[in-house]
Formats: structure tokens, sequence, C-alpha cells
């Protein structure tokens, strides 16, 4: 018996995903303390909204649209009313909003990238521009499973000069790179973890993390890059109990030693060659 194909190009497409939201809304808030002493809290938040929108997507009915316009405008009141100093609170914010407001969105996601600026010495309301990574926080708020806070920072680049080897690996007839005691040993930590107790001082226990990490990278010896993500990880659990998660993510800036024998420097090893292309990658992911 012969079957044929159901002829696929006459049945109907289903809309199984739809989001919508805008992108890269910026704003700096000035907190006056004092008439010269200020904080500063600059933030690049994007905000996706999803719900009952498969309307404007299988018609012309656009009723159910909020513009990304007004997400704008939203967030730049929401920010001047209730942004302070702590981006994860402010996310939780913006999430209650929207979900409260418009009575047909079943989730809210907001990803919010802080800038950050050094204080200098000379008085309370000048300051340096930091670049040395990004803190984020990213909160999905959903009518059925309610918030998922996350909080991390991105590409922050570290390095240490000693007390990082990596030999022993598996080789085989590809095998080219030689084994070493003694390396530079430099990435870009990209850091995420998850909330379990929203209630939790969050920029007290985002320090608490960030320290625990970099401690762990200085102060330990690094056999593998793996064995370091793992041990800077169980740290930062051990650092706040306030969370229930963390992954990291470590990729390789190499260090290059640079040849200079032919200018008369044999067997110096200070020199290196900075590159990042082609990189290893290393993910780690701990959980309690």
């Amino acid at each position: 018996m012969n079957h044929k194909p159901p002829n696929l190009s006459t049945s109907m497409p289903s809309l199984s995903h739809n989001s919508y939201g805008k992108s890269r809304v910026r704003f700096l808030k000035t907190i006056r303390h004092t008439p010269t002493h200020h904080d500063i809290c600059e933030i690049e938040a994007d905000i996706l909204l999803s719900g009952d929108l498969s309307g404007s997507f299988l018609s012309d009915d656009n009723s159910s649209i909020i513009p990304t316009d007004t997400c704008k405008n939203t967030l730049h009141l929401l920010a001047h009313d209730h942004l302070q100093t702590c981006r994860n609170s402010f996310a939780r914010v913006v999430g209650g909003h929207f979900l409260e407001k418009y009575s047909h969105l079943s989730l809210v996601e907001i990803d919010l990238r802080e800038r950050l600026w050094d204080r200098l010495t000379i008085d309370g309301h000048t300051f340096s521009h930091n670049a040395n990574g990004i803190p984020f926080s990213n909160l999905k708020n959903c009518l059925t499973k309610g918030e998922t806070l996350v909080s991390g920072i991105r590409n922050r680049l570290i390095l240490k000069t000693t007390a990082s080897s990596f030999s022993g690996f598996n080789t085989c007839d590809l095998t080219t790179l030689a084994p070493t005691e003694d390396r530079i040993l430099s990435t870009r930590l990209t850091a995420s973890w998850t909330y379990s107790d929203l209630s939790a001082n969050f920029m007290e226990a985002d320090n608490l993390i960030l320290a625990a990490l970099l401690k762990i990278f200085a102060e330990n010896h690094s056999p593998s890059v793996q064995r370091t993500a793992y041990q800077m990880a169980e740290a930062a659990l051990a650092a706040s109990p306030a969370i229930s998660a963390i992954h990291l993510t470590l990729p390789n800036v190499h260090f290059l030693p640079l040849d200079l024998t032919k200018l008369g420097r044999a067997g110096q090893t200070i020199l290196t060659l900075p590159t990042d292309e082609p990189h290893g990658v290393i993910h780690a992911t701990l959980t309690r």
C-alpha cells in the first residue's frame, strides 16, 4: 500500500512563540545625598514582553501592542522614581510594574547592564570611568512561575603572572602544546548567579560573591582553568547563602612567550604576545 506524504504546503503554520520589546534604553541617574556628595548609576536596559499578543501577528489588530516607545518612557519614569544604586531591586520594580499594569502580559524579561564609575578622592561628586567588566541583572517575572533573578558580571578582564601551570593533559599524535609549570593565566570572566532569596541585600551579596571569585583566582595555584573555575564557583556559593547556583564562563586570553633569541635575549620569558583569537573557553555551573 502506498502512503502519500502530507502536503505540507497547504498546512497552516502556527505561531509557537512571540515576544517584543525595546533594546539599549540608556539613562544615568544622579542620586544627590547632599549638595556636594552624589552617587551615580548608569544603566543600559533591554525589555521583552510576552503574553496574549498573537492577534497583532495573525491579523491587523494592534490593540495588544504596547508601543516600544512606551516601554522606553516607562523605564525612564521608573528610573526617575525608583532607581537607587541597586540594579537587582530596580529590575524587580520594572517587572512588577508591567505585569500589574497590563493584564494581557504573562512574562516580562529585563536585562540591565551597568556602566561602572570610580569615585575620585578629590571630592564627593567627581568620577572616572571604569571599563573593566559589565555588571548586569536579568529578571524574568512570570505570572505562573513568579520571579527569577540572575545577577553577575560580563567580560571582567583578570590576569596573574604566576601560580598557574598546565601539564599532564591528554596527548595524541595531533598534540603540539608543550606542558608548562609556570605561565600567565588570564581570562575575561563572565559569571552569573541565581538568587533564591529575593529579600537579600543584593548589593552586599553581589560584592561578596565577586570578591570571593577574585580571591580564589588570585591566591590559589591553578593546575588548569577547569579546576580554578570549580574552586571560584565553590567559593562564591560559600560567600552568599542567598544564591542557589552560579555559572562561570572563562575564555583564555593567551599571553604567548616571545622568542628574542635573535635579539640576544635567550632564555628571557618576561615578554609575551597578547592574543585571544582563537581561544579556549571553559564553562562550569555549580548548584547547591
